[in-house]
């Protein structure tokens, strides 16, 4: 998609002087794109006085080399250049260093970049170095051991967020993530539902870090939902490899609210995309709500050829605040799906299990008798396995 990759480098903050589109039906080995195609886009790049090539696809070391001998430019591929745009938005010391690995596990095959007389040995101390040992043997040793150093300061950082996370379920609480394809508005939504201070942009990759906060639908009980990171297609395979712990945390939730911007020509592929990601972090499965954003800029033919396509969608203008009522009604039939109705006797000695199934669940019926409460309640699956002991009985919700 050319309006992607345009995007992309609005974002990272290059200005664009030209573009070749390219139908590659056959790779070439040596610069991914055809004989006559690579002369024109190194005419073009000289015409135009460009200082960077920007080729959307992902090459070979090899191949990147071999441009930047031909063009004497600097030049990046897609992977490098979504890179670039985690490393300006990364904010948190996670961030960082998801970051940092990522760009590390990417340089290291491209080291050849770097260096112009890498055939030249140098003497060395046995403490840093063989005799005669090459500089690229060096910088590949400090690239290998700086990456050990971050996995091992991400592993501190990502124990102490499954501390939380254990907490989160302790406290059984129903939990939604936000996804979707980048700038479809999910922090948007975040912010309307519960007020949230969160960054809202309108560029790609505004929200790198997961932001989790409460909110509280028409039913009364509370709700956590968890922004994540925006997909996009061809994500490369570092990132993901970085991002996955930080992304499967945010979407061990009850259920997604994929949130989708339908001003975007490219929707399907927009759908598609995040799809193959959810496939990928294996969550293809969980329950989701469908919130169609931006409505607001269609025409209403277009909007009726949605609801008849999407029967089941919430649609919204979350920057208009549009159509938040029916989101709530949404959240509250998404967390009835996650719910069972469930009937406890409790002794009247455990009045704090009375205030959990308060706190946690809808009352449906309570009857005080002798030496017991007997409660009936719309309750998190979870809860039934706390208290077994107490249940007299289960239905459908």
């Amino acid at each position: 998609m050319e309006s992607e990759i345009r995007g992309l480098l609005e974002t990272m903050g290059a200005t664009l002087v030209g573009v070749v589109p390219v139908n590659l039906r056959e790779p070439s080995p040596r610069f991914l794109t055809g004989s006559g195609k690579t002369q024109e886009i190194l005419e073009l790049a000289q015409t135009a006085k460009a200082d960077v090539i920007v080729i959307d696809r992902e090459l070979s070391p090899t191949q990147q080399r071999n441009w930047e001998n031909a063009s004497g430019l600097a030049v990046i591929d897609r992977h490098e250049v979504i890179l670039e745009i985690f490393a300006q938005r990364a904010q948190t010391r996670e961030a960082v260093l998801q970051v940092a690995l990522a760009r590390l596990q990417y340089s290291l095959p491209r080291l050849t970049r770097k260096w112009t007389e890498l055939s030249q040995q140098r003497g060395g101390s046995m403490r840093t170095r063989g005799a005669g040992e090459t500089q690229l043997e060096l910088d590949r040793r400090k690239i290998l051991s700086r990456i050990e150093a971050i996995k091992r300061e991400l592993a501190e950082v990502q124990k102490h967020r499954r501390v939380i996370r254990k907490s989160r379920r302790e406290n059984l609480m129903t939990t939604a993530a936000i996804v979707g394809y980048t700038n479809a508005g999910k922090s948007t939504l975040l912010r309307q539902l519960t007020r949230a201070q969160v960054l809202v942009e309108d560029k790609l990759f505004a929200t790198l870090d997961p932001v989790t906060r409460r909110y509280q639908p028409a039913s009364g009980q509370d709700l956590l939902l968890t922004d994540t990171v925006g997909f996009v297609s061809r994500l490369p395979h570092q990132l993901v490899d970085a991002f996955r712990s930080t992304l499967e945390e945010s979407l061990e939730a009850d259920f997604l609210i994929h949130v989708v911007d339908v001003s975007d020509p490219n929707i399907d592929e927009h759908l598609e995309v995040v799809e193959s990601v959810l496939a990928d972090l294996g969550r293809s499965e969980v329950p989701r709500l469908l919130v169609l954003n931006k409505i607001d800029r269609l025409p209403e033919h277009a909007k009726n050829l949605l609801e008849f396509r999407f029967p089941e969608a919430v649609f919204t203008s979350l920057t208009a605040g549009v159509g938040l009522n029916d989101l709530d009604a949404g959240l509250l039939r998404m967390m009835q799906r996650t719910r069972v109705v469930l009937e406890f006797s409790i002794p009247l000695d455990r009045s704090d299990l009375v205030r959990l199934l308060h706190h946690q669940s809808t009352i449906l019926a309570e009857d005080y008798r002798h030496d017991t409460v007997v409660i009936r309640a719309l309750c998190p699956t979870a809860l039934k396995g706390k208290l077994q002991h107490f249940l007299l009985h289960q239905e459908d919700a």
